[in-house]
């Protein structure tokens, strides 16, 4: 069927100079369009579903309220319809990587090792996000049809999937899919009703097809217990945990008493500040909340420590915090007074990379390691905001890579674990900071720069006078 582009060449059907390849020419002719764009991306592959994204953010909306709201809703049937296809597509990933491994005879009693990192970086999320997703994916396709089915129609969304691969993840798969197809009879309706309902219908029917899985919580409860802590904006972090009940019932008397006796005493601090504050101190013994005497790595420029200078500082690994802040957090408390120690540390002019360290041991260790952390502050994976766990060579020792600032990067556990996959490289490149190229096992390049430092910006702190200000724009 031949045609020629008319002079717009904006590629739009309606720029085609033959009717017979317009929209409405080809459902006249009986066109399935669903068929003819399932063929188009089975031809065109990652790229045709990239242009269907562009399309995607070119269709307007209409005016009209009714048909807002059903454009809203088609629009978390595409959501829940691509992220059954990533499951596939993330267990087929698996599937291939493991064949391709054991025929070459390579990591063959782990033969997926770093297919999560992969996944993860592909969803342009941490290591440790992309192997949950491809464990979910694996019970979906494997142990959940009608789930998946569900998700593919548009019967579900995407949370609601998860919540029943979480609630089931512990279940033997032939219980799994029994409660997969329960949860899709026509008997009931178990969606459209909220997450905490759906999830009491699955527990039920976890007892009774699985009783003893309950037996093995008190034991599950022991062995996962746990204390995590993380940053949620640049001024506070929050502290979370699971324990076994008693544990969490001898905590919740302490914090009881506690808070009575301050009450008791006048104490006019709110209930919370009360159990905050004795939780800090229970841990770490600090009464005076001004003069904390452990190490905090506070890094800022010379002007902003003496001259008043208002550019911020950063507490590595936690983030940016305001001048002031910075230089009440160095003078602590006049009172009570500590020991405040400065470090001097150079960065390039421009550029605010650090001033390299060498050493001729194989471990990062002193010096060289309090710099390295200070240059990566984060896991320098990218998309993976992990505290550092392990500083290790970019060029393995094993393959040459000598002991320097160059050639170290701080990494998460799991990161730098992943890192050892088969076809997995890494090297450094030039750059104005710190750069690390990272080629996956499957030959996707990515790169990672260290954050800049206080003293890489300029900052334009001089003030204005009206007169110089340009023109308001009428």
């Amino acid at each position: 069927m031949a045609a020629t582009s008319s002079s717009s060449g904006s590629g739009s059907i309606l720029d085609v100079a033959d009717e017979e390849l317009s929209y409405g020419a080809l459902l006249g002719r009986g066109l399935d369009m669903g068929v003819l764009m399932a063929e188009y991306l089975v031809r065109t592959g990652p790229d045709g579903v990239r242009a269907m994204a562009r399309a995607v953010n070119l269709a307007t909306a209409q005016d009209d309220d009714f048909e807002l709201v059903e454009t809203l809703g088609a629009y978390e049937h595409l959501k829940s319809a691509v992220g059954a296809k990533q499951s596939e597509l993330a267990c087929t990933l698996g599937d291939v990587v493991a064949a391709d491994r054991i025929g070459r005879g390579v990591r063959v009693k782990n033969p997926q090792w770093g297919v999560g990192a992969e996944v993860g970086l592909a969803l342009h999320a941490s290591q440790r996000s992309g192997t949950r997703f491809l464990n979910r994916a694996r019970i979906l396709t494997e142990d959940l049809p009608c789930t998946r089915q569900g998700l593919r129609e548009g019967t579900i969304n995407s949370e609601e999937a998860k919540l029943i691969v979480r609630e089931v993840r512990r279940l033997k798969p032939v219980n799994r899919r029994d409660i997969d197809r329960m949860l899709f009879c026509e008997t009931h309706t178990c969606f459209g009703q909220g997450g905490a309902k759906l999830r009491e219908m699955i527990r039920q029917w976890a007892l009774i097809l699985e009783p003893e899985a309950e037996v093995d919580l008190e034991e599950r409860a022991m062995r996962e217990r746990h204390v995590e802590v993380f940053q949620v904006d640049p001024c506070r972090v929050r502290i979370t945990g699971m324990f076994p009940l008693e544990y969490g019932a001898a905590l919740c008397q302490v914090m009881a008493r506690e808070i009575g006796r301050a009450q008791a005493a006048g104490d006019p601090r709110t209930q919370g500040q009360i159990a905050a504050d004795f939780f800090f101190e229970s841990l770490t013994g600090i009464g005076d909340h001004t003069n904390i005497p452990v190490e905090v790595s506070l890094v800022m420029t010379d002007r902003t420590l003496y001259q008043g200078h208002p550019e911020p500082a950063v507490i590595p690994g936690y983030g940016y915090i305001s001048a002031a802040r910075a230089r009440e957090l160095f003078a602590g408390n006049p009172d009570n007074p500590l020991d405040s120690w400065v470090r001097r540390l150079y960065t390039a002019p421009g550029t605010g990379d650090l001033v390299a360290m060498d050493s001729k041991a194989r471990l990062f260790s002193g010096g060289l390691k309090r710099f390295i952390t200070l240059r990566d502050r984060y896991c320098r994976t990218p998309y993976c905001n992990g505290k550092i766990e392990h500083l290790d060579h970019v060029v393995q020792v094993s393959r040459g890579g000598p002991s320097t600032a160059e050639n170290a990067g701080g990494r998460c556990r799991r990161c730098n674990a992943a890192k050892e996959a088969p076809d997995w490289e890494e090297h450094t490149v030039p750059g104005d900071r710190h750069t690390i190229r990272i080629t996956t096992s499957s030959g996707h390049p990515y790169t990672s720069t260290a954050p800049p430092l206080p003293g890489t910006r300029q900052y334009n702190v001089r003030p204005i006078n009206p007169a110089d200000r340009p023109p308001r724009r009428e």
